[in-house]
């Protein structure tokens, strides 16, 4: 399986309202997982509690794959995400960001998020 199929597979299930979004990000982030989006570091748990607030206030309707460059374990992607938030409102992002894999589960994240559209309380990072 290519990265930027891996990647898919991980977003959906995430972002999916049914999940168990602890359960999903242990199994496909590393134990040692940290990322550094828009220069805000969280390691594994705070990533946990980050997307379940996050899931509370959004909805991730689609997410539209531009560019994706793979060598080795790593990802570079260009894509952007769509959804609405509980007022109904839209929400759109541009996300561009490198990953770093390690057996099959994302070890690094390293990005930008820059909000198209919609509310930054919705999504903010910190």
């Amino acid at each position: 399986m290519t990265y930027i199929s891996l990647l898919k597979n991980i977003w959906q299930s995430v972002y999916d309202p049914r999940a168990d979004t602890a359960e999903i990000i242990k199994q496909c982030f590393h134990p040692e997982y940290e990322q550094c989006i828009n220069g805000v570091n969280l390691k594994r748990d705070k990533y946990i509690q980050h997307v379940i607030a996050q899931k509370e206030n959004i909805i991730i309707t689609s997410v539209d794959y531009r560019h994706a460059l793979e060598k080795g374990n790593e990802l570079f992607t260009l894509y952007y995400a769509k959804g609405q938030n509980t007022a109904n409102q839209p929400i759109e992002a541009e996300v561009i960001a490198y990953f770093l894999f390690e057996k099959q589960q994302i070890f690094k994240i390293h990005g930008q998020v820059r909000l198209i559209q919609g509310n930054i309380t919705d999504i903010d990072m910190k």
